[in-house]
């Protein structure tokens, strides 16, 4: 590239560039859209999260919440789950399949 040369749109390695970035946004969009934030190492959930991954309706939720089958927090109205502790009930009602003799 010359010295004093002025780059354009259309040069060919400013659309490479332009394309690379493009893509670059489009993965750190797609990370933010699915990345939970940490607080002290634990990711929190929403219950319309909890719902989408454990495959439950809102008022089975709302039962296990009565229950104190799975804790959680409430602040303002917005109510949170620990991830551990969502793992924590899903391995302590675990039932393995008997073995056969």
């Amino acid at each position: 590239m010359a010295e004093n040369e002025i780059i354009t749109q259309e040069d060919p390695q400013m659309q490479l560039f332009s394309q690379q970035m493009e893509s670059t946004l489009k993965k750190l969009e797609r990370y933010c859209d699915t990345a939970r934030p940490m607080l002290n190492g634990e990711v929190y959930l929403s219950s319309e999260e909890v719902c989408s991954q454990l495959r439950l309706s809102t008022r089975t939720l709302q039962e296990y919440r009565n229950a104190g089958t799975l804790p959680y927090y409430k602040i303002g109205g917005k109510i949170l789950y620990k991830q551990s502790d969502i793992q924590t009930m899903l391995e302590r009602h675990y039932n393995p399949i008997p073995k056969k003799s």
